[in-house]
């Protein structure tokens, strides 16, 4: 019996025990849960933005790369790192003299072959005189033994037989004469062939070398700012920076020497996720704030975005994602620098001229560039322009296309050739082209289009479309440019510029002899030049705005067994709910269905256990709350 109650004893204080434990875990727990930070269910306007950093950068560029002469290509004048050149000024001038050297002996040798064609055809004349003498001879004998024949019926037989015979020899003679005059006229003809063979080719590397002196000077063709390139063919080791190019380096041809940099038009580029790039368009507004100018925003538009995502494998960030450029106000951008009115205007106005030129990719030409340059790869063939192909293109560019074709010895530069090639390919008839090639030639009077400068060119060009205007013939206005579209001689004017191509296309031999660098910065006012590309900005898009809308902070949702929840206070304890969203902002969940205005959420799961914190931490984060990786579903 007093076991019994022993037992009993002992059971009920277990009992009380475990009573009191149980009590004060509840208590524990709701201190817990009364711990949590909570918020709101809010119902309000929703603003649903996103956040993306970029690089300010100017909207136009051009890339100066060095021309292939043929030779050494060394810088001889530079402009300055940061210098603002005005369109028409000089940016880079590479050493001339071995071009003036070989266009010195280009010269000499063709002064040498026209004294060879004039000797040849002053000995051809003489020659024909001395053959039509010859020839007068050999006729006035046959006509004498033809006299002699008649006298044959009142002389004897044998005088007879000797008349006779005489008349065949004289017709033999006269024959064999005839003949050989035939063949010393021909050869002498072929002579003169060749030597007129040796002028065109001649002619022809005369007008390659003029080109190659019309690439020596590199001129910007828009308003912008000078930047140098690093000099990449210079020894490198390793650890070591590559220095700038400058005055004096030698470079091969091709290299981007420089580019000038249009600061009057910038955009900021940056790259956005896949779930940002779904809601944006092109158009938006957005809002950049430059980190050089933090306290200052400006106003801005989505300008254009890629299709395709891509990634930097070099970059700490391996993700893909998707290019946006963003188009700055230039005008608030300018006031916000401190620009008066009128500097404002003049950099409009500047933006403005730059916009309306033909886009340009580079100038002076990479290795194809030099080649259709009239360069030609070393030790190959020449190139297109200006050079031509030895048997081809003479003037410059394709058949057709607005230069002139020809092959060397053939007609002048190739003008007689199809009648309209000169003229953008005009579609003539035969007789059409007849009237036009007459014209060409009564114009160049002897001479080659390859002798000709671009603005005699142009003069012939002017007579050609007269005469031809006369007869009823209309060419089109249009053609390869003055020297095959970008300088180089033996083009059509009044053409289109190659973008690729080396030389100096829209600028005349006025324009390169006085052309001259830019001042230095230090003695610039560079009003234009109030912002340097590579600037760092942060951009805020604002995707849309949801009015009236239920919503929570972005740490109030989390994910449970594939559904999303959040849990709501009821008293001292939170009860999960389920909920359905709708769409969500960078902190903010709008909510269609779940919960209501005014209840109390909590900001952390309740019923999360202390080990569990510890194993989150250990997981890679996803940002911001528990559903802060997951794409929302659209109402």
């Amino acid at each position: 019996m007093k076991k019994w109650i022993i037992r009993i004893v002992l059971l009920g204080a277990l009992t009380a025990a475990g009573y009191a434990g149980y009590t004060a875990l509840q208590a524990m727990t709701a201190q817990r849960q009364l711990s949590i930070a909570t918020a709101k269910v809010r119902q309000g306007d929703v603003i649903v933005r996103s956040f993306t950093r970029g690089e300010l950068r100017a909207v136009r560029s051009v890339t100066l790369t060095a021309p292939n002469l043929f030779g050494t290509v060394q810088v001889t004048k530079l402009a300055a790192l940061g210098a603002f050149a005005r369109e028409k000024d000089l940016v880079v001038e590479f050493d001339d003299a071995e071009v003036q050297s070989r266009l010195e002996e280009k010269q000499l040798e063709l002064d040498q072959i026209d004294e060879q064609i004039k000797k040849a055809q002053a000995d051809l004349a003489i020659r024909d005189n001395q053959d039509q003498v010859e020839l007068l001879r050999a006729r006035y004998a046959v006509r004498r033994a033809e006299l002699e024949v008649k006298k044959n019926e009142l002389i004897s037989a044998i005088d007879a037989k000797k008349n006779q015979l005489t008349l065949d020899e004289s017709k033999r003679r006269l024959s064999q004469l005839e003949s050989d005059i035939k063949s010393r006229r021909e050869q002498s003809q072929a002579e003169l062939a060749v030597l007129r063979e040796k002028k065109n080719k001649a002619t022809l590397e005369m007008a390659r070398e003029r080109s190659r002196l019309s690439q020596v000077k590199l001129l910007s063709p828009i308003s912008g700012l000078v930047a140098i390139k690093q000099n990449r063919s210079s020894v490198m080791m390793f650890g070591m920076q590559l220095p700038d190019i400058r005055e004096g380096d030698q470079v091969q041809p091709g290299t981007p020497v420089a580019d000038v940099l249009d600061l009057s038009e910038m955009e900021v580029l940056a790259k956005v996720g896949e779930l940002d790039r779904a809601n944006l368009r092109e158009g938006q507004q957005v809002t950049i704030k430059l980190d050089a100018i933090a306290e200052k925003q400006f106003t801005g538009t989505i300008k254009s975005m890629s299709g395709t995502a891509s990634s930097n494998m070099f970059s700490g960030d391996v993700q893909k994602k998707f290019d946006v450029i963003f188009s700055v106000d230039m005008k608030q951008l300018l006031s916000a620098l401190g620009a008066r009115p009128d500097q404002i205007a003049k950099v409009l106005a500047t933006a403005e001229a730059n916009r309306k030129k033909p886009p340009t990719a580079s100038s002076g030409g990479g290795m194809m560039a030099a080649m259709m340059a009239g360069g030609g790869m070393p030790g190959g063939m020449g190139g297109m322009q200006g050079g031509g192909m030895p048997g081809g293109m003479s003037g410059g560019g394709m058949p057709g296309g607005g230069q002139t074709m020809g092959a060397p010895g053939g007609a002048e530069g190739g003008a007689q050739r199809g009648g309209g090639g000169m003229f953008g390919g005009a579609n003539l008839t035969p007789e059409q082209q007849q009237k036009v090639r007459a014209a060409t030639q009564k114009a160049l009077n002897g001479k080659s289009m390859q002798e000709l400068t671009p603005e005699e060119r142009t003069g012939i060009m002017a007579k050609v479309r007269e005469e031809v205007a006369k007869l009823g013939i209309t060419l089109p206005q249009r053609g390869g440019g003055a020297g095959g579209g970008r300088g180089g001689p033996g083009g059509a004017p009044g053409g289109m510029m190659m973008p690729f191509a080396g030389g100096n296309g829209p600028f005349s031999a006025k324009d390169m002899e006085l052309a001259k660098l830019p001042p230095p910065p230090e003695e610039d006012s560079q009003v234009e030049v109030l912002l340097r590309p590579g600037l760092l900005a942060d951009v805020e898009i604002i995707i849309e705005k949801i009015e009236n809308a239920v919503n929570v902070p972005m740490q109030a949702v989390f994910e449970k067994d594939g559904k999303q929840v959040v849990y709501v206070k009821n008293g001292n304890k939170f009860d999960e709910r389920v909920i359905r969203p709708s769409k969500r902002s960078e902190s903010t969940m709008v909510i269609a269905e779940g919960v209501k205005p005014g209840e109390t959420v909590a900001l952390a799961d309740p019923n999360e256990k202390p080990g569990d914190k510890k194993k989150k931490s250990e997981q890679k984060p996803a940002g911001g709350g528990g559903a802060a990786g997951m794409p929302m579903p659209k109402s």
